[in-house]
């Protein structure tokens, strides 16, 4: 028999007022000093400090709390921590379905975000602002979203690997963002990042790898490659054409799609990050390395957080993108206006 939020919380001597709405209350056990109660838990058993911004469900509470191993707090919550799960890529026989499938999985956790107020903050906290946060349907598992009503859907999220063979869902305790071709209502992929101590950050399913966001750019001859999906996301936010491989290896069979673009590779400041830029651009003749080293950040992801991270960033790509002037007007207005003025 599993344990729930507030059995757990009441484990712990946490005290819970209820409220009105389903919502209980408690001072926080994250921050000293709570006069006023700002630990708030909702009715899809997440909670959310106003004080201190602390947020999760029983499992990340026990690994904050606790300082238990993200295993041993699925383990005592009664959540199946028997992953079995193989990382081999295949091909999926009806990608008609497979993308319907993740499509609807990318709702269902998109809605259960926007329930939970501390993923929201979570996601403000990063940058990222709620029409970005909603257009791009960034979502959130507890490990308890999906339903699957037929025999065909379980057998196709088990094969992309949404859940495992014990029926335990893979992105679970993960923010997730979805691949998502709004033109075909379809969804060919999903990434999930954990907001607990896992040691995997970044977790996606066993079908190749997409582009992130080349069907949304296709008209525009320069794209900007992100090395990971916040950095993307940020990208987006700012109005950049851009794209993201999603780690620091670029398939073969995604370089097709670039040959014919102008590519600006917008690494990580690290080591890892400029060694993989400097293979891309091996590959593709037609691409240049951003260099932004000066703004003293470690990512686009973090430049995000800046007050003025857009403002810096435009200036460095005015600087470095010379390619952007030599555009025809319809191509600056559409993908390169703020630049431009």
């Amino acid at each position: 028999m599993g344990k729930g939020l507030l059995e757990v919380l009441a484990e712990n001597n946490i005290s819970l007022q209820k409220r009105s709405g389903g919502r209980w209350v408690a001072h926080c056990p994250f921050h000293e000093g709570d006069r006023s109660p700002s630990f708030t838990v909702y009715p899809n058993m997440t909670y959310f400090c106003f004080g201190c911004r602390a947020w999760g469900d029983a499992v990340k509470f026990l690994v904050d709390y606790k300082n238990m191993p993200v295993y041993m707090a699925m383990e005592y919550v009664g959540e199946e921590f028997r992953k079995r799960f193989d990382k081999k890529t295949i091909k999926i026989g009806n990608s008609t379905a497979a993308w319907s499938l993740l499509y609807q999985a990318a709702e269902e956790y998109h809605k259960f975000l926007r329930q939970t107020p501390g993923a929201v903050s979570y996601l403000h906290y990063r940058g990222l602002t709620d029409k970005t946060i909603n257009k791009y349907r960034i979502g959130f598992s507890d490990g308890a979203v999906l339903t699957l009503s037929s025999v065909e859907d379980y057998k196709i999220a088990t094969d992309v690997g949404l859940i495992n063979e014990d029926g335990y869902e893979m992105l679970s305790h993960r923010i997730t963002i979805p691949n998502i071709i709004q033109s075909m209502k379809a969804c060919d992929f999903i990434i999930g990042r954990t907001v607990t101590k896992e040691k995997m950050k970044y977790l996606g399913l066993r079908i190749p790898k997409p582009i992130y966001g080349l069907m949304d750019v296709a008209d525009s001859p320069i794209v900007f490659i992100a090395e990971g999906q916040f950095d993307w996301l940020m990208l987006r936010q700012w109005g950049y054409p851009s794209i993201v491989i999603g780690g620091t290896h670029i398939q073969s069979y995604n370089l097709v799609a670039l040959r014919s673009k102008k590519v600006v590779i917008v690494p990580d400041n690290d080591a890892v990050g400029l060694k993989a830029a400097i293979d891309i651009t091996n590959k593709l003749t037609n691409s240049m390395i951003l260099d932004y080293k000066s703004l003293d950040v470690k990512d686009i992801a973090e430049l995000g957080t800046r007050e003025n991270g857009m403002e810096m960033f435009d200036e460095i790509v005015k600087e470095q993108v010379s390619w952007i002037s030599g555009m025809s007007p319809t191509i600056q207005t559409k993908w390169f206006q703020r630049l431009s003025m």
